[in-house]
Parts: structure tokens; sequence; C-alpha cells
């Protein structure tokens, strides 16, 4: 992440970004970070890092399908769909605390999904990674969870279709 010297500097920066990525930033924030009040699509950029600080995007955010190698620099909230899929992440550091719709994370090289979020508002796509546990999934996944078939008996997708089930009742 880029240092600033300024606060002016980090706002001339964040709009150099904004038209580069063709987004409306809504604030700039103390801790350099921006808030955006619709959707961030940076979605096959090539991208390696995250070029800002995101804070709240009251949309979807996605930056799947780049070289992403870390979530450094991600929103802390998401009001609708977080998309990081088809990257290079090896971790979930860094990811939203609040994803309002899905949170697509699959075709990665995940080994722990240490640092979700605790609960999914939409569905949760997680296969093609290398994970080797479900430990730190998600309590609660209101919507589909997209896994490999090895993790079909883990008792953490076994709970997540017992509520399913009793949902549906």
């Amino acid at each position: 992440m880029k240092a600033y010297k300024s606060f002016e500097e980090f706002k001339t920066y964040a709009d150099e970004i904004a038209k580069t990525y063709e987004f409306v930033i809504s604030s700039y924030n103390e801790d350099y970070s921006i808030d955006i009040d619709k959707y961030i699509n940076i979605n096959v950029r090539t991208l390696t890092e995250l070029p800002i600080k995101f804070n709240k995007v009251t949309g979807p955010f996605i930056c799947s399908n780049n070289k992403l190698t870390s979530l450094k620099g991600c929103p802390e909230y998401v009001g609708e769909d977080f998309w990081c899929h088809g990257n290079k992440l090896k971790s979930l550091e860094g990811c939203p605390k609040y994803v309002g719709g899905d949170f697509l994370c699959y075709q990665n090289k995940l080994t722990s999904l240490k640092c979700c979020p605790e609960i999914i508002n939409g569905n949760f796509y997680c296969a093609d990674n290398q994970l080797t546990s479900l430990k730190y999934a998600p309590k609660v996944i209101r919507r589909d969870w997209n896994i490999e078939r090895k993790f079909h008996s883990y008792p953490e997708y076994q709970k997540y279709l017992l509520v399913k089930k009793i949902e549906k009742l």
C-alpha cells in the first residue's frame, strides 16, 4: 500500500485511482481509506495488490480474476457481494468482516478459512482451493455452500445441511 506525506496527497491519489477504475468516492477517511456508496469492479485487471485501502462499500466489491496474493486494503464492510475468486490468495486475512450477499473465494490457493466472516448472507463458494479442513468456516451461510465433495462428511458441513433442512420445515 502506498505511503502518503499528507492527507491532500492521499486525496489526489485516491481521485486518480477512482478515475482509472471508474468509481466515485463518497468519503475520504482519516486512516487513508475511502468509502464508496455504490460498487467496485476491479475484476480482470492483472492486479497483484489492491491499489488503495477501502473501508466501506455499500454495493458489491469485485476483485476477482486478478493476480492478488493478499486482501490487504479490502473494505471492512461490503453491503452486497464480495468476489475474490480466481486470484492467487493463500489466506483470507484482510477480507471484509461483513458481507451482505455472496462470498466467492473459489479458485485460489487457500489453505485455511481463517479470517472468513462468521456470517455469509448469501452463497459461500470456496471450492478449488488447497483447504485441509473446514475449521474457521462461517457459522451461518444463508444460501448455498459450494465445497469439494471430500468435505461433505465434515461436521461443519453436516451442521450446515442440518440447518438448511430445518429451515425448509
